[in-house]
C-alpha cells in the first residue's frame, strides 16, 4: 500500500462526510429559517409536540450535562445510578441528593427517574432518621423532586399521580401520620411553593377544619390536576385508569377519617363525609376507559340491569314467550331468528342490545369490585349520619375516661355508643369490615375490662358482632348478617323462655289471690270447717312432735270442762258434730260466751 492509495482512500471519506452533512443540515433547518415551510425535523418536532419546550421547562444545565457526556449518556447515567445506590449504603445523605440532581439532568424525561428517587428519598431514606422532624424532611424532599419532574415533564400525568400519592399516602399512612400532618399544616414555605405551581393551597378545597393545609386534600388537589391533564387529551401511561381515577375521591374519604381520629366529631367531620360521599358518587357518573371497546359508569350498574330488563321483556313480546332463559349469544340470536319474519329484524337487533348489555353490566360490575366501590359508597352514605358521629364521639370520650380511671363514666359511655352502632350495623352490614370495626372490638375488651367480666350477656348490643369478629373465618359482611340472624333467634327464644316463666309465676299467684279472696267472702261458718281442714294439711306436712309427759290428775279435769264446752259451742253454731280437736285447739277464748 503506497502513499497515493491512502491519500485517495481520505478523499472518498471526507467527500461522503460532505454528502451527509447536506441532508441533514436540510433535515435540521430551523422553522424560522428560509424555508417556507422550514425543516423537517421541526415540523416533526411541532406535529407530535416533542420539542423541549413541549414536554416541559427548558434546564440550560441539563443541555449542558447532554453535550459534556459526548454520546456516551447512558453510560453516565449507569455510573450515577450505581453512584446513588453507593451513598445511600453509606449514608451520605448530602452526596446522594446531588448524585440524583445529577441523574436526573442525564435523564429529565425518563419517568421512573423521578418515581424511583423520590420513592427512594421518602420511603426508604427517611426511615433511616430517628427524629421525626428528620423524616419529614427527607419525606418533603421526595415530593419536591416528583415535583420537579413533573414541571419538566407537563405531559406525563403518572407523575402528577404519584406526587398526590405521597402527599396522602406517606404524609397520613406512615407511623409518624399524627406529627407529619401537623408539620405539613405549619409549612408555610412548602405552602408559598405549592402556590407558585398552581396547587391552591389556600382554598376551601385545600384547608382542613382548623383553616390550615391538609395533606390528604393537598393530594387530592394534584391528583385532579392529573385529571385534567389526561381530560385535555393525555394518555394514560403505565397505569390503569380506573386505579388513576379513583384515587382523588377516595383522598375525601380518607380526610375524613382523619380529623375522626384526631377527636374532631362534631358537624365538621358530618361536613367532611357529606364531601366525600358526593365526590365518590361523583367518580361512579365518570366514564373510565375498559378493556373492551367501550367505557362504563361505575355508579350505573342498575341502570343497565334495569334497561336489560325492558330490553328482554320487550323480546318476550315480539316472540310471544314468557321467561325467556339464555346463556348466550348464540343462543339468543337463535331465539331472534325464529321469531316472525314481519320482527325478526327487530328482534335480531334487541337481541345484539341484549347481550351488549350484559357485556356492559359484567364489565362494569368487575371494575366495581376491583375497587370495593359499593363498600366506599355505603361508608360514605353512613358515616355522614348523625347517629356515626355521635357514636364516634361517644367511643372517643369513653377512652379517654378510661385512661383517666373514671371507670363508671367510661361505662356508662361505651354501653351508650355500643347501643348506637348495633343500630348502624344492622342498617349497614358491610361496615363491620371496615379498618374501624378493629377498633371497636378494641374498644368492646377494654370495656370487658371495666366490668370485670370475660363473657358478655346474651343481650349485650354487639354480641353478634362480637361472635362474628371471634370467628376464625374472618370478618365478613355476609357472617354478620348470619350470626345476626343465628342471635336473633337466640334472642327471640330466650325472650319466649321468660315470657313463659313470667306467665306461669303471674298463674299462680292469680290462683293463690283467687283462693284468699274466696276464702275471705266464706260465712264464718265454712271458715271455721276451713281451718281444721286447713290445719290438718299443715300437720300433714310437718314431721310428728316428740311424745310429751302425761299430765297430772288436776290437770286432766280441767281439759275434760275444756271438751264440754267445745261440744256446746259446736252444737250450737252447727247441726253437724265438731271434732273434739277444734275446740281444744280454739281453747276458752273462742267458746260461746
Amino acid at each position: 500500500m503506497n502513499r497515493t492509495t491512502v491519500l485517495n482512500r481520505k478523499l472518498v471519506y471526507l467527500v461522503i462526510l460532505l454528502a451527509m452533512v447536506v441532508p441533514l443540515y436540510m433535515l435540521g433547518q430551523p422553522s424560522g429559517g428560509t424555508g417556507d415551510s422550514g425543516g423537517q425535523l421541526a415540523e416533526m418536532r411541532n406535529k407530535f409536540n416533542i420539542a423541549e419546550s413541549d414536554l416541559g421547562e427548558i434546564s440550560p444545565a441539563s443541555e449542558t450535562m447532554k453535550l459534556a457526556s459526548l454520546g456516551l449518556r447512558g453510560v453516565a447515567a449507569t455510573l450515577l445510578w450505581n453512584k446513588a445506590h453507593h451513598y445511600k449504603v453509606l449514608h451520605e445523605w448530602d452526596r446522594l441528593k446531588a448524585t440524583l440532581n445529577n441523574i436526573a439532568l442525564l435523564q429529565p424525561h425518563f419517568d421512573k427517574v423521578w418515581e424511583h428517587q423520590a420513592h427512594n428519598l421518602a420511603y426508604n431514606v427517611s426511615t433511616e432518621f430517628d427524629d421525626y422532624r428528620q423524616r419529614y424532611e427527607m419525606v418533603r424532599e421526595g415530593t419536591e423532586f416528583l415535583s420537579k419532574g413533573v414541571r419538566q415533564n407537563r405531559n406525563a400525568p403518572r407523575l402528577v399521580w404519584y406526587t398526590g400519592w405521597f402527599y396522602g399516602n406517606k404524609m397520613g399512612m406512615a407511623d409518624e401520620k399524627t406529627q407529619f400532618r401537623k408539620l405539613f399544616s405549619d409549612d408555610e414555605p412548602l405552602h408559598e411553593s405549592l402556590m407558585e405551581q398552581g396547587i391552591a393551597v389556600d382554598s376551601p378545597d385545600a384547608r382542613g377544619p382548623y383553616f390550615k393545609p391538609d395533606n390528604w386534600l393537598v393530594g387530592r388537589l394534584w391528583l385532579f390536576h392529573g385529571y385534567e391533564i389526561v381530560d385535555s387529551g393525555v394518555k394514560i401511561r403505565r397505569q390503569t385508569p380506573l386505579n388513576f381515577f379513583e384515587t382523588g375521591p377516595k383522598w375525601r374519604i380518607k380526610h375524613a377519617e382523619a380529623i375522626e381520629s384526631e377527636g374532631v366529631l362534631d358537624d365538621r367531620a358530618q361536613s367532611a363525609w357529606q364531601l366525600a360521599s358526593a365526590g365518590w358518587r361523583e367518580f361512579g357518573e365518570r366514564s373510565v376507559p375498559t378493556t373492551s371497546p367501550f367505557t362504563i359508569k361505575l355508579g350505573r350498574l342498575d341502570e343497565l340491569v334495569r334497561l336489560q330488563a325492558l330490553r328482554v321483556e320487550e323480546l318476550e313480546k315480539i316472540l310471544g314467550q314468557s321467561d325467556l332463559n339464555w346463556n348466550s349469544y348464540a343462543e339468543l340470536m337463535d331465539f331472534a331468528k325464529k321469531a316472525d319474519p314481519k320482527v325478526r329484524l327487530q328482534a335480531i337487533e334487541l337481541a345484539g342490545e341484549i347481550v351488549d348489555l350484559e357485556e356492559r353490566k359484567k364489565k362494569t360490575d368487575g371494575y366495581r369490585k376491583q375497587i370495593n366501590y359499593p363498600y366506599w359508597d355505603t361508608l360514605s352514605l353512613a358515616e355522614q349520619e348523625e347517629r356515626t358521629v355521635k357514636a364516634r364521639r361517644l367511643i372517643f370520650e369513653a377512652e379517654k375516661a378510661n385512661e383517666a380511671a373514671e371507670l363508671d363514666n367510661a361505662i356508662s359511655l361505651y354501653e351508650e355508643a355500643f347501643g348506637i352502632w348495633a343500630e348502624i350495623f344492622d342498617d349497614y352490614p358491610i361496615l363491620t369490615i371496615d379498618d374501624s370495626a378493629e377498633d371497636l372490638m378494641k374498644s368492646i375488651r377494654r370495656y370487658s375490662i371495666a366490668i370485670d367480666s370475660e363473657e358478655l350477656s346474651d343481650d349485650f348490643p354487639l354480641i353478634a358482632f362480637v361472635e362474628m369478629m371471634s370467628n376464625d373465618g374472618g370478618a365478613s359482611s355476609e357472617v354478620y348478617e348470619t350470626v345476626r340472624e343465628t342471635q336473633k333467634r337466640k334472642v327471640e327464644a330466650r325472650k319466649k323462655e321468660l315470657e313463659a316463666e313470667e306467665l306461669e309465676r303471674e298463674r299462680k299467684a292469680a290462683e293463690e289471690m283467687k283462693k284468699e279472696k274466696a276464702d275471705s267472702e266464706k260465712p264464718p261458718a265454712e271458715k271455721a270447717d276451713a281451718k281444721p281442714e286447713m290445719k290438718a294439711e299443715k300437720d300433714a306436712d310437718k314431721p310428728e312432735p316428740e311424745a310429751k309427759p302425761e299430765p297430772e290428775a288436776d290437770g286432766s279435769d280441767k281439759e275434760a270442762d275444756k271438751d264440754d264446752k267445745g261440744e256446746s259451742k259446736a252444737s250450737d253454731d252447727n247441726d253437724s258434730p265438731a271434732e273434739p280437736e277444734v275446740a281444744e285447739e280454739q281453747g276458752e277464748g273462742d267458746a260461746a260466751p
